[in-house]
């Protein structure tokens, strides 16, 4: 390295471990990130699900759980549990970075699906970079909407993203997924195709049908049903 190594803040799901096997591209893409970043000699920290990768070269940040009481349980309000633990994990999160972890990063690099990173963003004294992984959500929505702009920045994983974006952030980078070639070296092929992701609309698998039928291979689909009506209309 020529330049200061950096003090990086990553943040990444609260319930998923940064490891493999990777729950989804998300948590592949700051795996390979951190992993990447520290190689480089900057010094990263990774807020993440328990049982996250300590082979990446980084510190971890804890994710701090809540044990909401029976009283509270029991009012009309209480959310889903899973939603009560997530929300204070980003809350205590963000609190910390604003608070006595204000002057420990230079940057924050959030890739959570959270609402809190970007509302809470302007609170952080390092600038607070989102990458936008996925279309647009109402709870993402919500906090772009109440957002004072100060310290907050976005960068998208595609044009496709950036566009659908477009009408609630103004200014996005667009910064493609990066892929490890040495992971994925030329295998001896065979006879039929793959296609391995999330079976929902957004991923295409139909498209990935479409086009083996066209070129005339067989294909094998790997992945689980996250939308079931969609499978059974346009995979089954």
């Amino acid at each position: 390295m020529t330049a200061d190594p950096l003090r990086i803040a990553l943040i990444a799901s609260s319930r998923y471990p940064i490891r493999q096997p990777f729950p989804g591209g998300l948590e592949s893409h700051v795996w390979y990130l951190a992993r990447t970043l520290s190689g480089d000699g900057h010094h990263v920290t990774l807020f993440a699900g328990p049982g996250s990768d300590r082979t990446l070269g980084c510190a971890h940040l804890q994710v701090r759980t809540l044990d909401v009481s029976h009283a509270a349980r029991q009012d009309v309000s209480m959310p889903s549990m899973w939603f009560m633990q997530e929300h204070h994990a980003y809350l205590q999160l963000m609190l910390d970075l604003s608070g006595p972890l204000a002057e420990s990063f230079d940057v924050v690099h959030n890739h959570s699906l959270h609402y809190l990173p970007v509302a809470m963003a302007s609170a952080v004294p390092a600038p607070v970079l989102s990458t936008l992984h996925t279309p647009p959500t109402p709870w993402l929505e919500s906090a772009l909407a109440v957002r004072s702009g100060a310290g907050a920045h976005f960068a998208a994983v595609s044009r496709h993203t950036a566009a659908a974006w477009q009408h609630a952030v103004d200014d996005i980078e667009v910064v493609p997924n990066g892929v490890d070639l040495d992971s994925w070296p030329e295998g001896r092929g065979g006879p039929h195709l793959i296609w391995f992701g999330r079976l929902v609309p957004e991923k295409g698998a139909h498209v990935a049908v479409d086009a083996a039928r066209r070129a005339g291979f067989p294909i094998v689909l790997a992945g689980p049903i996250s939308d079931a009506e969609y499978f059974d209309r346009m995979i089954r």
